[in-house]
């Protein structure tokens, strides 16, 4: 060795050390050191010794590039070299505080680095497929919604092989262990062609020391695709993800999550395909800060004087229909827009039925209300409801799960359009999702090789929809005769899974014609006057855009004296609606009734549901029962529409407070009436 490289020599090994130092106050401030002896001190305990001691270390790239620059950059560019660098780290801590016995290997510890965030630059961030290609060999992070995962098959993540010559050394002991590494792959662990580095024989594995672990490939496409009726073929979009261990587990079709990992290329059917290698999955949820618009604000400074919500939704989709037409659709489409907050997962979603002979103005609001949404798919006849279960392309499992328009649009909204326009089958799938609050994937025998299986998975989505009137007066006529009538597409019991059933069409022809002429007369304006639209709405569409961002991260939480009137009344229109074929009411109602208070509360602005949003909301869900039972038990008017005389005493709110005192009045009346068991 001549002196140049032996200083070169000499500046690495300098290098490494203090890199090696740099990563033990790493382990050490992190708390990963601790971990590190807690999972040695269980392997201690286990009564069979392993073949494979396996430690796992979190790592925050933002931290540790803190504590030494050179060390992160190593991490997020050269992940291999550092995953090894940490090896060493590992079991020089492992040997000098005696964690282990000293009979074990260095070759049978593995370390897995799994990276908690990744910063965000052109060199890591990835959004679309064609970018995969000019990734080098570090970490990248890809965010997305999964569109479709394979079944869950097995890897080899270790094994053992031994020397073929009984007299070689390496025909015994633990010299020859094969670990999986990301971007391995299967051919690249379990291959014949290994030598043995005693003698140069064929080494041959040890069957019965391979562990198996679990398997996933999944797609993802950006979230942008599915926003504001994204029609783009998205399948051409999708990133190809490989996922293993315990990440498969959490895996669910339709949620949005954040990928890191690094860049690999595989062959399948004779195609490369590039794909993500996995290395952490962090559920996404956008928590976008935004502040009260200013036009809205004014408005609430005069909530004494006006009902602030009710303002709100007499402004609500004014390009399409004039203030005081269609009041309570636009009320409801708010309160299911409330309900999809960030702060508040398990939240029950506000399903909207709208029941009108204007099928077409019912579609335009609805399409309207949908692009404050953060995820929005229009279901259609030719496209798949809940999956369409298909053989894998990848040669990875025996199926590949594609996810229907319910599961692509979780945390956001599954436009059903028109009902009567589905075939009947879809239908019931639909009311089983609603009924239950799941998505049931039916696994066909011949993926199975055996018996049909179905797998479930949470509904998130929420579900909008509108219907002719035509259907609803037969559905009437179903309930108040007991003789079948002609059959209906539609099931009956479909009316029940969704949360609101609003009836758009008032019983007076002449108001029909009243609201028809104003909408007719709003929809030749706007045609006439594009440039100046914005200038004409007290709030604009930016506005509500900005209402609904706040919104969404606040929390509510209830009263004892709302949800005791929510709970009375859920028990007693039970009870009073009771048929012969059971109650009419679903077990669902409850939550439903819960879910929209805490938006009505919301809505005002308010973290605490009061007494009055529970009444708005048990009014507004009395009004929605006469759609499908007739006149109100407790005598409340359907007014889907406001005339102009009554627009001004409807958004007074001194008349508000006097209208639902009474109705509170008459609320308890109807609790003695049917009284129910309180819990």
């Amino acid at each position: 060795m001549n002196v140049k490289q032996w200083y070169t020599s000499c500046s690495f090994q300098m290098e490494e050390l203090s890199l090696m130092e740099d990563a033990v106050h790493y382990l050490d401030v992190s708390g990963n050191l601790q971990c590190i002896k807690d999972a040695a001190a269980n392997f201690q305990f286990m009564l069979k010794a392993s073949l494979v001691y396996r430690f796992e270390i979190f790592v925050s790239t933002v931290d540790l590039m803190e504590i030494s620059a050179p060390l992160g950059n190593l991490l997020v560019f050269y992940p291999i070299k550092a995953n090894a660098l940490f090896l060493k780290v590992v079991c020089a801590a492992i040997r000098e505080l005696s964690l282990l016995p000293a009979c074990i290997s260095e070759n049978q510890i593995s370390v897995r680095l799994k990276l908690t965030n990744l910063p965000r630059s052109r060199a890591t961030e990835v959004n679309m497929y064609r970018q995969l290609s000019l990734a080098g060999q570090g970490y990248i992070c890809c965010t997305g919604v999964i569109v479709g995962k394979s079944q869950t098959s097995k890897y080899t993540q270790s094994t053992r092989y031994i020397c073929s010559d009984p007299s070689c050394e390496g025909n015994e002991g633990n010299h020859f262990i094969r670990i999986h590494v990301p971007g391995a792959l299967e051919f690249e662990t379990i291959r014949k062609d290994f030598k043995c580095r005693f003698c140069g024989q064929i080494l041959e594995e040890v069957i019965s020391c391979r562990h198996l672990s679990d398997k996933v490939i999944a797609e993802i496409i950006p979230e942008s695709c599915l926003q504001n009726h994204n029609h783009s073929r998205f399948k051409q979009q999708t990133i190809t993800l490989i996922v293993r261990d315990e990440l498969t587990l959490g895996l669910k079709i339709g949620l949005k999550y954040m990928f890191i990992g690094i860049v690999r290329r595989d062959s399948y059917s004779d195609k490369m395909i590039t794909a993500i290698e996995v290395n952490n999955a962090l559920e996404d949820f956008v928590s976008e800060y935004a502040s009260i618009p200013r036009s809205i604000e004014v408005y609430f400074k005069y909530k004494r004087q006006f009902n602030f919500i009710k303002m709100l939704a007499c402004f609500f989709g004014g390009e399409i229909s004039p203030p005081g037409t269609y009041m309570k659709l636009k009320l409801s489409c708010l309160l299911s827009l409330a309900a999809q907050t960030v702060s508040n997962k398990q939240v029950q979603p506000i399903h909207i039925l709208a029941v009108g002979r204007d099928t077409e103005m019912l579609h335009r609001l609805l399409q309207y209300a949908m692009q404050f949404t953060s995820r929005s798919v229009a279901s259609s006849s030719g496209n798949h409801l809940v999956s369409k279960v298909v053989p894998d392309k990848y040669n990875n499992s025996n199926y590949f799960i594609e996810g229907g328009s319910l599961m692509l649009a979780s945390h956001g909204v599954c436009y059903m359009g028109n009902l009567s326009k589905f075939k009947k089958q879809t239908l019931e799938r639909l009311h089983s999702a609603l009924s239950s609050g799941k998505v049931l994937i039916d696994i066909d025998s011949r993926f199975t090789k055996g018996l049909a299986v179905s797998l479930e998975q949470p509904l998130h989505a929420t579900v909008w929809a509108n219907i002719d009137k035509s259907y609803q007066k037969k559905l009437r006529e179903d309930n108040l005769s007991t003789c079948t009538s002609e059959p209906c597409s539609i099931p009956k019991n479909l009316f029940q899974g969704f949360s609101i059933v609003m009836m758009t069409d008032g019983d007076e022809f002449s108001l029909c014609e009243e609201v028809d002429f104003h909408v007719s007369y709003q929809s030749l304006k706007m045609s006439m006057e594009d440039d100046q639209k914005d200038a004409d709405f007290p709030v604009s569409f930016e506005d509500f855009e900005q209402y609904f961002k706040h919104i969404r991260r606040i929390q509510v939480k209830m009263s004892s004296e709302a949800e005791k009137l929510l709970h009375r009344y859920y028990l007693a229109v039970r009870k009073a609606r009771n048929s012969d074929d059971g109650s009419a009411i679903s077990s669902l109602t409850l939550s439903s009734l819960i879910s929209l208070a805490e938006s009505h509360a919301r809505l005002r602005l308010k973290t605490e549901v009061e007494e009055e949003d529970a009444l708005e909301v048990i009014q507004l869900y009395e009004e929605s029962l006469t759609t499908r039972f007739g006149p109100s038990i407790l005598s409340v008017p359907p007014l889907p529409h406001l005339p102009g005389g009554l627009l001004k005493d409807y958004l007074n709110n001194q008349e508000n407070k006097s209208v639902l005192q009474r109705f509170k009045t008459r609320l308890q009346q109807f609790y003695g009436l049917h009284p129910g068991h309180e819990e």
